[in-house]
């Protein structure tokens, strides 16, 4: 392969991880942001999203738990209907989640918030691990994202790539039009600035809250089907995600969605580098450019506590 062809390569391997990490900080970075809660049961949206996407495209017949003896379970309908389906189921989890963890929590210290939703994440990971083993799957890539795309006069990329990075890329475009256009986007962004005088305006904020948790907890699902078929779905695929997109979000700056896309390139950048050379240090490379980055900007790369104005 030529040097320009191993540049492309790189490339486009750097921006779909950077995809994956994206989809789940920014569900962290919105909530965070906008409600003050330290949601580390947002990892556990991430590993259901992976089940839910298996368990809808396809047959799941490799099954090892208390599951096993159900097998096959999954319903086989394809992976472009687990696109579109696992966001919404998930999506409706997280407005599960917001009603029965989140809600009581919110005035709750910081601390508080962080141990009993990382408490939550875990108690989901041990369920996920009964239930079907702890081994892990691997997702099969439907037929029309397999092989190379050719890019004349530079190389191949590959199929699967190119659709997950503009599939991200038309999501967070989404995301930001609700912000910037939309009346729960506004009111969001109002009482983050000031809730209690939003209130007192007749703004009724707990429904833009539940949207926020669901378009979250959509994303992280979304994220979830997608790093399935990049990486391998285990039950501890969740602790795996959740804690390197919360440095992800600190670094680049909380509330902030321009920041957080910017923080998960570098640290996508930076995994992909590092696995190259030096595999064992790919996922402490993401901690290490953290404390770089803070060390020298410790606000975060764009400090914000209102989201995008």
């Amino acid at each position: 392969m030529t040097l320009l062809g191993e540049v492309v390569r790189f490339t486009f391997l750097s921006l779909s991880i950077t995809s994956i990490y994206v989809l789940v900080a920014i569900g962290l970075s919105i909530v965070f942001g906008s409600l003050k809660f330290v949601n580390m049961a947002h990892g556990a949206l991430y590993l259901l999203g992976a089940y839910v996407g298996l368990f809808l495209a396809y047959s799941n017949s490799g099954v090892e738990g208390l599951l096993a003896s159900y097998a096959p379970l999954g319903l086989e309908w394809g992976f472009g209907a687990a696109l579109l389906l696992t966001p919404v189921v998930v999506g409706v989890l997280g407005i599960a989640m917001e009603r029965l963890i989140a809600n009581p929590l919110y005035d709750r210290p910081m601390l508080d918030q962080l141990l009993i939703t990382f408490g939550a994440l875990l108690i989901v990971q041990e369920f996920v691990s009964i239930g079907t083993g702890p081994s892990g799957f691997t997702y099969d890539r439907p037929a029309w994202a397999t092989g190379p795309i050719p890019l004349p006069g530079i190389g191949t990329a590959s199929r699967w790539r190119i659709y997950v990075i503009f599939l991200t890329i038309a999501l967070l475009a989404i995301i930001l039009l609700f912000y910037k256009y939309t009346d729960y986007g506004l009111a969001v962004r109002a009482s983050t600035e000031d809730a209690e005088m939003t209130r007192m305006l007749g703004v009724r904020i707990t429904r833009p809250y539940l949207l926020i948790f669901a378009i979250g907890a959509g994303y992280a699902g979304l994220a979830g089907i997608l790093g399935g078929s990049t990486f391998n779905v285990d039950p501890q695929m969740g602790i795996e995600i959740v804690i390197p997109a919360l440095v992800i979000v600190i670094m680049g700056g909380v509330g902030s969605i321009r920041g957080t896309i910017i923080a998960a390139l570098l640290a996508g950048v930076t995994f992909s580098a590092v696995t190259e050379l030096w595999p064992s240090m790919a996922t402490a490379s993401i901690y290490i450019l953290a404390i770089v980055v803070l060390t020298l900007k410790p606000q975060g790369i764009v400090p914000s506590v209102v989201l995008e104005e």
